[in-house]
């Protein structure tokens, strides 16, 4: 009992509550998953497609600065097939190349010099200079480059940065005697980078062969900073940088200088130049688009854990509304107090429904159990209650036959004496036979006195015949009580037998129980390897099925219990059967030994109507001396043989009443054991009552 209000007093939690809070703690971290792992592939394939973007407008941007300096290269074929050129005079081409008229063949150009194998160039501004160390210098007459363009420098002549468009001349024999070059301000080649301008922030750079920024949106950075060598470069900044002079194709990121996060980098060489040209694009730029999806993600995800909660509730509490019912159920079935005749409704063919069906089946089988054991509990009363009355007749009989034992052996005693004293006055008459011829006078009152003895004899063994007679009747009326009592044990017997396998019944049921709980156990097994199987959607029901195995194993435990019960009811049971048993052979044994002394009794019986013969006999001897006294001289020999015969009557008499109190003894010892046996008896009655009642109350707190 402490142990079940321990159990009523713990704290109870709701399995839907729990579900519910699992099945959304659930779908949040499905939902975090789903949301890490859609951003980062989305991020992947944004930065991926954003790289194809971007990689399409660096071919198109490059395109578009290799084609303005073919355009310059093209600009420069007049000059390379000019009539004086063919002749392979220098110093005439000099002239031509300073004189006025030529100018419009300039173009795009800022200007032309002609520069011969010295190194001295003449422009066609009418300036000299020389340019012996100039890579381009160097490319075109030295290298045998057709075409060179050069990094930008600053300008020698008008002080601003440039770029020089160099190509070789050939006279008529094919022979480079010289070269052209067209000078190109910076800025016109910057201009068309400078206007690159990708979403809100993002822009494009141009960087020389030696790390030097020729474009940016930054003017203050171009010519000015060389992203390669300079302090303070990140070194992210750096090694795209060393990828960009080395002529690599490819991206990169890097901390931003504009933002607090970082820039995309997408570079790609100009061909034809020494440059390279490079996309920066922030990632916050890039990203916009996964931020969006993030967004409604996180939205769509909250409202969906809402309606998934707010449903698998109402379905939970929809669905374990039979198990509630169960449970009250099987608490009052527990508690020893329940209406069996209840039946839990319900149409569902889930697993629920068929845990409440086997429930509603387990009821019927107990309800039909106890009634039966209710209809047995009241025919045992009546049985116990039988028994206790015949253990009661029967000790009242036994009580009555030690009252008559007693009073026969007081009468055994008097009749004792009585022998005694006839024993004596036939001492007497014999010592008086010897001179009965000197005392004949005395012989009236003798015979008298002999007269008054034997009547007084006859008497006694009158008395002890009606004794006898009323012994012999009680004795019958003991064996047919007897008998009646092992009838009635033998009822009482029956009864206990019909309890036994009331309680094999209640066994079968509880094994039963116990096979319903070992399957719903299998079922919940089942339904966690299904559940297994489903994976992350197969969690909550896997839930499920735990608390149906935990259930099962309730059910089992109480089985248990019942089982326990049940085996200590057959434990009484099994007593009452052994205290039966062995009241049944008290019975026999009191039968047996009644008979016995029944045949004690007949024996004695025998023996007191031959000793009434034998004082019929004396009587008649008697009465001849009286009517004879005068014959009694004569007849002195006849008295001697008389007195003989008397003196052994007489021992016999004895010897009877010796065996007649011999018999009582024992009859005293044989009613003192079967009252004992009838005490032993009456306890058992009680032992059964009592077993009868806790029985009785336990099973009467069942409705059936």
């Amino acid at each position: 009992m402490a142990k079940q209000t321990a159990s009523n007093s713990e704290k109870r939690t709701s399995l839907t509550r729990r579900l519910c809070l699992l099945i959304g703690v659930v779908i949040v971290l499905v939902n975090i998953i789903q949301l890490l792992f859609v951003t980062t592939n989305a991020k992947k394939d944004i930065v991926a497609e954003d790289l194809r973007m971007y990689e399409n407008m660096m071919d198109g941007y490059s395109a578009a600065i290799q084609n303005d300096i073919r355009s310059y290269f093209k600009e420069l074929t007049g000059y390379i097939h000019a009539d004086i050129v063919e002749d392979g005079d220098l110093d005439a081409l000099f002239d031509w190349i300073q004189d006025p008229d030529h100018a419009d063949m300039r173009g795009d150009f800022d200007y032309v010099m002609i520069t011969g194998p010295d190194g001295k160039a003449r422009t066609d501004l009418g300036g000299i200079t020389d340019i012996v160390e100039r890579d381009y210098f160097q490319a075109i007459m030295h290298e045998g480059k057709e075409e060179y363009v050069d990094n930008p420098v600053i300008s020698k002549t008008t002080g601003k940065p440039v770029i020089h468009i160099s190509r070789p001349l050939r006279d008529a024999d094919g022979n480079k005697f010289a070269m052209v070059t067209g000078i190109v301000n910076l800025e016109k080649i910057t201009a068309e980078i400078n206007q690159i301008q990708i979403g809100e922030k993002g822009f494009g750079y141009l960087l020389a062969s030696t790390g030097v920024v020729i474009a940016h949106p930054q003017t203050e950075l171009i010519m000015q900073r060389n992203f390669l060598t300079d302090q303070g470069m990140s070194e992210e900044n750096t090694k795209i940088a060393r990828a960009m002079t080395n002529r690599e194709r490819g991206e990169g990121w890097k901390k931003s200088n504009t933002h607090s996060g970082q820039d995309l980098i997408v570079y790609r060489p100009v061909e034809g130049t020494p440059w390279s040209l490079a996309l920066s694009i922030p990632d916050s730029q890039i990203y916009d688009l996964v931020d969006t999806i993030r967004t409604l993600m996180i939205i769509f995800a909250v409202i969906s854990v809402a309606l998934l909660a707010s449903i698998t509730g109402i379905l939970l509490v929809s669905s374990l509304k039979p198990l509630n019912i169960v449970e009250k159920a099987i608490s009052g079935i527990a508690s020893g107090d329940a209406d069996l005749t209840k039946r839990i409704e319900i149409d569902s063919n889930n697993e629920i429904g068929y845990v409440v069906k086997g429930f509603n089946t387990f009821a019927k089988k107990l309800q039909d159990i106890i009634g039966d054991v209710k209809g047995s509990k009241d025919e045992l009363m009546v049985a116990g209650e039988n028994l206790s009355g015949a253990t009661q007749d029967t000790a009242s009989s036994i009580t009555e036959i030690i009252a008559n034992i007693d009073s026969m052996k007081h009468q055994i005693d008097g009749q004792n004496q009585s022998v005694n004293q006839t024993a004596g006055a036939v001492n007497q008459i014999a010592s008086n036979i010897e001179s009965l011829e000197h005392m004949i006078e005395s012989q009236s009152s003798g015979v008298t006195q002999a007269s008054a003895a034997v009547e007084q004899m006859i008497g006694n063994i009158s008395s002890v015949n009606g004794s006898m007679e009323k012994m012999a009747h009680s004795f019958n009326e003991l064996r047919a009580n007897s008998q009646t009592g092992i009838s009635k044990q033998k009822t009482v017997n029956d009864r206990i037998n019909e309890m036994e396998s009331q309680s094999q019944m209640l066994q079968e049921a509880n094994v039963a129980i116990a096979a319903i709980a070992s399957q719903t156990n299998l079922l919940a097994m089942n339904a966690a390897i299904e559940a297994a199987h489903a994976g992350e959607a197969g969690k909550g029901f896997a839930v499920v099925a735990d608390e149906i195995r935990k259930l099962s194993e309730t059910s089992t435990a109480q089985s248990k219990s019942i089982g326990d019960g049940i085996n200590n009811i057959r434990d009484s049971i099994a007593g009452v059967v052994s205290a039966s048993s062995e009241s049944s052979l008290a019975f026999e044994e009191v039968s047996r030994k009644l008979e016995e002394t029944d045949a004690l009794v007949m024996q004695i019986k025998a023996a007191m109507e031959e000793q009434n013969e034998g004082s019929q006999q004396i009587t008649e001897a008697l009465h001849n001396m009286n009517d004879s006294t005068v014959e009694v001289r004569n007849a002195s020999s006849e008295m001697q043989e008389g007195n003989q015969m008397i003196l052994k009557e007489v021992q016999l008499l004895q010897n009877a009443a010796m065996a007649m109190s011999q018999s009582m003894e024992e009859m005293s010892i044989g009613a003192r054991k079967i009252n004992e046996t009838g005490a032993a008896l009456t306890e058992v009655s009680d032992q059964i009552n009592d077993s009868i009642s806790k029985i009785g109350e336990q099973v009467d707190k069942f409705k059936v």
